[in-house]
């Protein structure tokens, strides 16, 4: 590719088009044919990941060439299929499908043989074998590299149609975190654990030191195991001294003083996930490049997927913490097992990834495979048993006494729910490598302790408001009177009161004569709870409670702030002033009550609804 020639901020302005370089770019070439003549399509991923697929390996030769040329339009970091694993995905599900052709009786020899009864048996064999689901996934692999030319212009239509299988796409419902006692379990295992690996390192380094100062002043053992380590630094092998030490255990127990192990990396990711809220291919793909601000923070380059093409890496910054308190903050711990694997990094297949791990694959001095290497390099899926470590060494267990399993995807849940509590539920603020959308859509929304908080959080604000409102009512009203209630007065005594004073929902000391004005009463029957006449027994109750019941449907047809204003005060002076001076027992036995509805437009000053 030639040079841009052109350089400064003056170099463009409006009207002048950016220059380009000199010559033409030729990308690099995806199909080739190896050295045996079958075709051949090379992966090379954005991460430095490279996959070779050969279609050597395949059945139906007819296919390989028109195949070949359709895949190596899907993979590549500026294709569709930008990652190693989902380009091996493709490529598995593409030589499924060759199989499955190649064991028919009437096999397709070459695309333009395919027939409707082909693409049909294919569709549902997969769907039989692995589910609507996951099968309707499968088959989406290999219709969208048959529907690429060339291939696509030698299948009959018809037959490629059958593969495109309609779905409804329902909006993913998200993983569930672990409750905060789960979480806490988690944690606290793996910090043990992380501690005991800093110990056992960090001891090692201190006996390599004395023995390098002066052997004399250590034991017959100490001389021993020092001039041992210090070998073993050198070249990372842990050389067994009898046939019995050569056992995969004892030969990980020689390596373990110096370098961090397989056995040690399933704490080190739940800790790493939980402290920098990222997921767990982010973790597993961290870079030892990393840059120290101040002392404070630690700046590290991270690939985040599914960003779009070109867009896979980021900036994150994290903070250090205090000393001794590396364990629990994202900064402070990856400068420490950066620290901790850095001997194992300089003896490393890979010493740019951050995860240096002593693998136990040497037998002896003989061996030349290599010992130390990032475990994640050749895929992330590599075989960290993190459930092993849990339940087995740890004997975790869940809320309902079973065995806790370790689900990173359920630890960053259970992280993104903790940091949104903290910020009091702020979206926009506890959204860190994600959109606010996507941390409510994939995290929040499926998680019970988030939505039981959400819910009291609610609650506790309906409260307050609630109070608010009613303490904003009381003032309006300035002193006007609370009514008389009583549980205690019979139906003899409730008796005594003239007819004249009875009203629907209460009675009257005296209608003639007002507390406030001492005139005869002209106010509706709902001001009567603000009056110091009136009277409220248990009689009343079933008549209070279907009232209110109106009063709450009503809120539910009109203006809230209209609402309040016709029938806001009686509301209030029912649910603070009246209610609770009754039993739950004499409330619920109103409750069962028949009682007539209330009709509150008989009830109301006319003017009130012109």
């Amino acid at each position: 590719m030639g040079r841009v020639t052109g350089t400064g901020r003056g170099s463009t302005r409006p009207g002048v088009s950016a220059r380009l370089p000199d010559g033409t770019y030729t990308p690099a070439a995806l199909r080739r044919t190896s050295t045996t003549g079958s075709a051949v399509v090379v992966f090379e991923g954005e991460d430095g990941r490279h996959r070779t697929f050969d279609f050597g390996c395949c059945p139906l030769p007819g296919w390989h060439e028109p195949l070949a040329d359709a895949l190596a339009q899907r993979v590549g970091p500026r294709r569709a299929l930008r990652t190693s694993s989902s380009s091996v995905s493709a490529w598995n599900n593409l030589r499924a499908f060759l199989r499955f052709l190649a064991a028919l009786p009437d096999a397709p020899t070459g695309p333009a043989d395919l027939t409707v009864s082909h693409t049909a048996g294919y569709v549902a064999a997969e769907l039989m074998r692995l589910g609507p689901v996951y099968g309707t996934h499968v088959v989406g692999h290999v219709e969208r590299i048959l529907r690429l030319p060339p291939i696509a212009d030698q299948i009959d239509p018809v037959a490629g149609g059958r593969l495109r299988i309609r779905t409804v796409a329902n909006a993913p419902a998200g993983t569930p975190g672990y409750s905060d006692r789960e979480l806490e379990l988690l944690l606290d295992a793996a910090r043990r654990d992380a501690q005991k690996v800093r110990d056992r390192l960090r001891a090692a380094d201190d006996l390599m030191l004395r023995f390098g100062r002066d052997p004399q002043l250590l034991t017959d053992a100490q001389r021993q195991e020092g001039h041992r380590l210090v070998g073993m630094a050198q070249d990372g092998l842990a050389a067994p001294r009898t046939q019995r030490e050569n056992s995969a255990g004892a030969r990980r127990s020689l390596a373990e003083p110096l370098f961090v192990t397989r056995r040690d990396v399933a704490p080190l990711l739940v800790l790493l996930v939980a402290t920098t809220g990222r997921n767990i291919e982010t973790i597993k793909e961290l870079g030892a490049d990393h840059r120290v601000l101040d002392g404070r923070a630690v700046e590290v380059r991270v690939i985040k997927r599914r960003q779009g093409s070109g867009n896979w890496f980021q900036t994150a910054t994290w903070e250090v913490g205090p000393a001794g308190r590396e364990l629990s903050n994202p900064g402070g711990l990856y400068l420490l097992l950066h620290a901790l694997m850095s001997r194992g990094r300089r003896l490393s297949t890979d010493p740019s990834s951050f995860w240096a791990v002593w693998r136990n694959l040497r037998r002896g001095p003989a061996d030349t495979r290599q010992e130390i290497a990032n475990p994640f390099g050749a895929s992330l899926t590599a075989g960290i048993e993190a459930n092993e470590w849990a339940i087995e060494r740890h004997d975790l267990r869940g809320d309902d006494n079973l065995p806790l399993a370790v689900n990173f995807r359920r630890l960053r849940t259970s992280v993104e729910v903790r940091r949104t509590r903290q910020l009091g539920g702020h979206l926009p603020t506890a959204a860190r490598s994600n959109t606010a959308a996507v941390l409510f859509s994939n995290y929040l929304r499926a998680d019970p302790v988030a939505r039981e908080w959400a819910q009291e959080v609610t609650g506790t604000a309906l409260a307050d408001a609630e109070r608010a409102a009613l303490d904003a009512y009381r003032r309006q009203l300035g002193h006007a009177s609370v009514p008389t209630v009583s549980s205690g007065l019979d139906g003899s005594a409730e008796n005594s009161l003239t007819a004249r004073n009875a009203g629907p929902w209460s009675n009257c000391h005296d209608s003639t004569s007002h507390p406030a004005t001492g005139k005869p009463c002209r106010a509706t029957f709902l001001d009567c709870f603000h009056c110091g006449n009136c009277l409220i027994t248990a009689g009343h109750l079933a008549r209070l409670l279907s009232l209110l019941a109106a009063l709450e449907q009503r809120r539910l047809e009109m203006p809230e702030a209209l609402w309040w204003s016709r029938y806001g005060h009686a509301w209030a002076a029912i649910r603070n002033d009246v209610l609770p001076r009754f039993t739950p027992a004499e409330i619920a036995n109103a409750r069962e009550q028949k009682s007539p509805p209330a009709v509150l437009d008989l009830v109301e000053e006319p003017w009130e609804h012109q």
